[in-house]
């Protein structure tokens, strides 16, 4: 079977309800030479069925027997997995728009081997509809690399960019939320990519209320990436959990104070955001 240019990956768990609409959303693009990966991360629900009644030879489903769950796990066995020389994110409970693929390959190959691709997003949540418009240049975009606050620049679930990158840079298991913003911050500072974002909304992105952004832990994973890419910048070892980082607060009550501190700013901030869409 000829190679396809470019492997649209999907991780799936317990996404029944929004499965089908997903890759629907991937099998109608106007671009065609696509091989769709769809990994199960140990669904309990009627997920692998659903994926498994379309017929369409494009599709690879690869269920988890022994490895680790979670989506930088499946993301990783897609992109080992990928035949095509550029990989594409999909999220299962979400929609692309169908010239989706056509137009962000054509953007990447104004600078092949380097351009990560991503788009401006709809967004919509309890029905209510927001158009969010990114930046599109390398330089707008990693300006919110370095920002506390506002630092949604590029969609990680939008990125489409080549194979070779992906697997030099792969998602890290270690972190149980935002594993997408850690390998976001990687292969900016790999120096191997240009970012650019698409300005038309490819993407239907969907706030679900099973979403991660209140569930127990988040907050402290959020200072525990930010920590690691200070560590980073500043030529230090990172932690390797984040059992680790919290008792090197203990010890050290200045960087506790800190760390802290950014922590309750950005639950605040959290806070605000939510009021803010309430009353949109």
């Amino acid at each position: 079977m000829k190679k396809p240019l470019v492997s649209v990956i999907m991780s799936v768990f317990n996404e029944q309800q929004y499965l089908t609409n997903a890759i629907e959303s991937i099998l109608s693009q106007t671009f065609s030479d696509f091989e769709l990966i769809i990994i199960d991360d140990y669904s309990t629900d009627d997920s692998l069925q659903i994926c498994k009644k379309f017929k369409d030879p494009r599709i690879r489903i690869y269920s988890k027997t022994d490895e680790p769950r979670g989506l930088a796990a499946s993301r990783n066995i897609a992109i080992n997995m990928a035949r095509g020389w550029y990989i594409i994110n999909q999220d299962a409970d979400d929609i692309a728009h169908h010239q989706r693929i056509e137009k962000q390959l054509t953007a990447a190959l104004q600078n092949p081997g380097r351009r990560v691709v991503g788009c401006s997003i709809k967004r919509i949540e309890n029905e209510k509809v927001n158009i969010v418009t990114l930046p599109e240049t390398h330089k707008e975009i990693i300006n919110g690399f370095r920002r506390i606050y506002k630092r949604l620049t590029i969609v990680a679930g939008t990125i489409l960019a080549p194979k070779k990158i992906m697997q030099d840079i792969p998602y890290r298991t270690r972190f149980r939320y935002q594993q997408d913003w850690d390998h976001m911050l990687r292969l900016y500072e790999s120096r191997k990519v240009e970012f650019y974002n698409c300005p038309e909304p490819l993407y239907t992105h969907f706030i679900r209320p099973k979403g991660v952004y209140f569930k127990p832990g988040w907050l402290e994973h959020n200072i525990f990436i930010r920590n690691c890419q200070h560590r980073r910048r500043k030529g230090l070892a990172e932690f390797e959990t984040i059992q680790q980082f919290f008792q090197y607060l203990d010890r050290h009550s200045l960087q506790k104070l800190k760390w802290l501190t950014i922590r309750e700013l950005l639950r605040l901030n959290r806070t605000l955001v939510v009021l803010k869409r309430k009353l949109a």
